[in-house]
């Protein structure tokens, strides 16, 4: 691992811990008919489809273990499920140069999909308290609807970084 894959991975770290920290925030205390979307799972997934080389199993699973404590959520179920979803969408999107956005948003939909699926139904399985599966289904339609925003952040960065370099290199 070079120094640029360090810095990427403690940047995205912390950028993790932030949406981990303004997820625990009481914004409102009442509860809610809808629920939101997993921001943490759709930056990942962003950042895994456009950027593998810069991310990690051990970064994945760390974060979301510790969003797991934060939450409240049985430990290692949802980082465990992630880290899988993202290992084979980290092999989907690796060697590949150039995907349509539709393909991608296709792929990333159905991966993300299972995650969220397979810890609902997990969670029903072994008798822990979860939300509704209506609330699961607002929760992915919502998440789902999140990603495109996230990719085309994620993918304007890679080309400033890359801007960047050329202006460097001109230099």
């Amino acid at each position: 691992m070079n120094l640029k894959s360090f810095v990427n991975q403690v940047i995205y770290f912390c950028i993790g811990l932030l949406i981990i920290f303004f997820q625990i925030l009481p914004l409102q205390t009442t509860p809610q008919t809808w629920s939101g979307p997993n921001v943490l799972l759709v930056f990942f997934a962003a950042i895994v489809t456009k950027r593998p080389e810069f991310t990690s199993s051990f970064l994945i699973a760390s974060i979301f273990l510790i969003e797991d404590f934060f939450l409240m959520r049985p430990p290692g179920l949802m980082s465990s499920l992630t880290v899988l979803g993202f290992f084979f969408l980290k092999r989907k999107f690796q060697n590949q140069e150039v995907n349509s956005f539709l393909f991608g948003w296709g792929i990333v939909a159905t991966y993300l999909t299972l995650i969220l699926l397979g810890y609902y139904f997990i969670s029903i399985l072994l008798f822990i308290p979860s939300a509704g599966f209506r609330l699961s289904l607002i929760e992915i339609i919502v998440t789902l609807a999140l990603y495109p925003i996230f990719s085309v952040l994620i993918g304007s960065l890679d080309k400033f970084e890359s801007a960047d370099t050329e202006k460097i290199i001109q230099r």
